[in-house]
């Protein structure tokens, strides 16, 4: 089965091709078909945008296509940014704006709690269902960020994990693997796709 990743995150897509493996799985990326639109995002939850996504671009290819949408949610903050990690700072936010936002409103707050949380649906045209799967990671913010900021993804310079003492972006790569929350949901996802690939 091919599936498309609807994504054009290099980051995300190196994930994909790194933990959703299966012998009966083929990944397809939409610069690999030359696909440049993208659709709104105007759903209230984020299956509802991964859903949106999927369906989006398996409606113009015909294959089952993977969508996604995640957010950084601060428990002090009501789990803000949560949907609008994105968006939150305006069309021209930077990252390094997303994160000074984050320290801003905490402020000294005392409860630092936060997680990285995401969902991701397969969609499928021919049968005009899917299947999901959600995954989060926990940690705390501190009061200053990591100095290092990785393009695209800046609230892993936020959230710290006192069981490593690092920051998501300095683990290493086998620390890494540990905790990742797309590692576990893909692991679970590839269950829910076992009927549509044999």
């Amino acid at each position: 089965m091919k599936l498309l990743l609807g994504t054009r995150n290099p980051e995300k897509i190196r994930d994909y091709q790194k933990y959703l493996i299966h012998r009966d799985l083929k990944l397809v990326t939409l610069p690999e078909l030359g696909i440049w639109e993208e659709p709104l995002e105007i759903g209230e939850t984020y299956k509802d945008n991964a859903l949106q996504k999927a369906r989006f671009y398996a409606e113009k290819t015909e294959y089952a296509t993977l969508g996604e949408d995640g957010g950084f949610e601060v428990e002090a903050l009501d789990n803000r940014p949560g949907i609008e990690s994105r968006r939150w700072v305006g069309p021209n936010g930077t990252d390094e704006d997303r994160i000074k936002k984050v320290l801003e409103l905490l402020g000294k707050e005392k409860n630092r709690k936060a997680r990285l949380t995401f969902t991701a649906v397969v969609y499928f045209p021919s049968e005009r269902d899917y299947v999901e799967v959600s995954s989060s990671v926990e940690g705390v913010v501190p009061e200053k960020a990591s100095s290092i900021v990785r393009k695209n993804f800046p609230y892993r310079s936020l959230l710290f994990f006192p069981q490593y003492n690092k920051y998501y972006v300095d683990l290493s790569e086998k620390e890494e693997q540990e905790i990742d929350h797309r590692k576990k949901a893909c692991k679970e996802l590839l269950l829910k796709l076992e009927p549509y690939l044999s």
